[in-house]
């Protein structure tokens, strides 16, 4: 009567083998998808205009001076319901400052992604207090000036990280 079997010891060294070219496909796969994706995208001005224009607001645009470490710059008008008027400016790059929309600009409060920063004027800088921009006259005008920048930000987000903002 036989006992019981032993295993194949023959066999580990192969399992070991197809382990290690496991991980190392998994390692080159993973280097392949990081050159493949440099990681959020750089826009052009007219491209990021473009993307805009794609919103349900009609916007006038103008150039704006680039701030120091951006490769673009533009700014302009957003017109939404209730005769809501959103002044705001974008820079394009990754180290790019805001663009500033005037004296009264909060360049602190500056939102957007790791390729873009987007100033509006719904809350202005007065003499060192934040306040409610001139454009801005009922609160149905308030509550438009947010979604639309928030809508602007959203929209370039997608654009240039593939995914919406991080908060």
């Amino acid at each position: 009567m036989a006992g019981p079997r032993t295993p194949d010891r023959r066999r580990a060294p192969g399992l070991a083998a197809a382990l290690v070219a496991g991980a190392a496909l998994v390692a080159i796969v993973a280097v392949v998808l990081l050159v493949r994706d440099p990681g959020p995208k750089t826009l052009g001005e007219a491209e990021a205009e473009q993307l805009l224009r794609e919103l349900p607001y009609r916007f006038e645009f103008r150039p704006a001076p680039v701030p120091d470490g951006a490769s673009g710059a533009f700014s302009g008008l957003a017109f939404g319901p209730h005769g809501t008027v959103l002044g705001f400016g974008v820079s394009l790059g990754r180290e790019g400052d805001p663009v500033s929309l005037g004296p009264h600009s909060d360049l602190a409060d500056a939102t957007g992604g790791e390729t873009f920063r987007i100033t509006d004027d719904g809350m202005v800088v007065v003499d060192g207090k934040v306040e409610v921009g001139p454009r801005i006259k009922t609160a149905a005008q308030w509550k438009q000036t947010s979604t639309m920048a928030v809508a602007i930000e959203e929209k370039l987000c997608r654009a240039t990280e593939g995914r919406a903002c991080a908060i």
